[in-house]
């Protein structure tokens, strides 16, 4: 029998995924892309609730972006930005080090570290993540160097300020407004981490404050509005919901070692943290009153001497904590179990008595 060759398959028409070398100067794209899906997939909400997931690297975003301050939220946030299609076009820290290490960091090219006259020649919105008490100071220099252009933004991400610090940018021209990432960074690595998905406050011009809710929508985030008067009562809610979270943590892993659980309180805190998320997923679920639980929701007045008797022995200034924790947790006992006026009073006079 003769031989027949194999006809072979005509392969269909499609994308080309031949990998091919990459330049050096196109390797920190690569990894702020990588980086990029990797944070979204951590971060994957049900489909239902993706109206303001990253939709793509292609969106017509305010821009080009700077950044002066070479800390982890400015580095995060550009390096963010920067992976959904975000113009940045210079960074600045204090050294030329400093401002390579910020655009390396946020996966940019080492051409975007620039000093901080290039940051204020070349971008039309400019953020200051620099510390708090830096960002006016800095403001009024570039005002007295005259720098600043009519017309540009400039951001500060402070959530204690107003945008009004920044009024000798205003004074020249500027638009001026504050973003600020409600979230906690401890370091940059939590900050790209949590930031995508966060609630931004924004506060200032109205016509930034718009371009600002775009970057918002580009990391997945929530608008919200504050006026400027009010920034510094919102941070103090961010203060007690964040901060002093770990204060309590750090109150009930002491007192785990004291009852003889564990040597140290990093070893005390494992044991509790899966009851601190816990309560964090009752409040996300049921939201208050509901997520209350323990002795106060039960109406269990002699829980609560106990709990006293025995801080007030090895643990005093923690009992006058628990105390005036206690009374402020009342009212929301009484909401969710509705109790009498009886009840109330009973558990007052447990957590009075000394």
């Amino acid at each position: 029998m003769a031989y027949k060759p194999k006809k072979r398959r005509r392969r269909r028409a499609g994308p080309d995924f031949t990998l091919r070398a990459l330049s050096p100067s196109q390797l920190p794209l690569l990894g702020a892309i990588f980086m990029a899906v990797r944070l979204d997939k951590k971060n994957a909400a049900p489909a239902s609730e993706q109206k303001h997931i990253y939709r793509g690297y292609k969106q017509n975003l305010p821009g080009p972006l700077g950044f002066i301050g070479a800390g982890k939220v400015g580095t995060a946030l550009a390096a963010l930005l920067h992976a959904r299609g975000a113009d940045i076009a210079a960074v600045a820290g204090r050294t030329p080090q400093s401002s390579r290490k910020m655009a390396l960091g946020a996966g940019l090219s080492a051409s975007v570290a620039k000093t901080r006259a290039d940051v204020l020649q070349t971008a039309s919105i400019i953020f200051l993540t620099v510390p708090d008490d830096a960002i006016e100071p800095l403001c009024d220099e570039i005002g007295r160097e005259s720098m600043w252009r009519p017309g540009v933004g400039v951001v500060h991400c402070s959530g204690a300020l107003p945008s009004t610090v920044l009024h000798a940018a205003r004074e020249a021209g500027a638009l001026i407004a504050s973003f600020h990432p409600l979230q906690a960074f401890a370091n940059l690595a939590a900050a790209l981490d949590n930031m995508p998905g966060s609630t931004f406050a924004l506060e200032g011009d109205p016509a930034l404050v718009a371009q600002l809710e775009r970057l918002v929508d580009a990391l997945g985030g929530s608008p919200l509005h504050l006026l400027a008067e009010n920034k510094t009562l919102y941070h103090v809610a961010a203060v007690v919901a964040s901060n002093y979270m770990v204060t309590l943590a750090a109150l009930a892993s002491d007192l785990l070692v004291r009852a003889g659980v564990t040597p140290d309180a990093n070893t005390a805190l494992p044991h509790l943290l899966p009851l601190m998320h816990g309560t964090l997923d009752n409040l996300k679920t049921l939201g208050l009153p509901d997520a209350l639980t323990g002795p106060l929701a039960r109406g269990d007045a002699g829980t609560i001497t106990r709990h006293l008797h025995a801080l007030q022995e090895c643990a005093p200034a923690t009992a006058d904590l628990y105390r005036h924790i206690a009374l402020l947790t009342l009212p929301m006992a009484k909401a969710k179990s509705h109790f009498d006026e009886a009840t109330i009073d009973k558990l007052r006079e447990a957590i009075s008595d000394k």
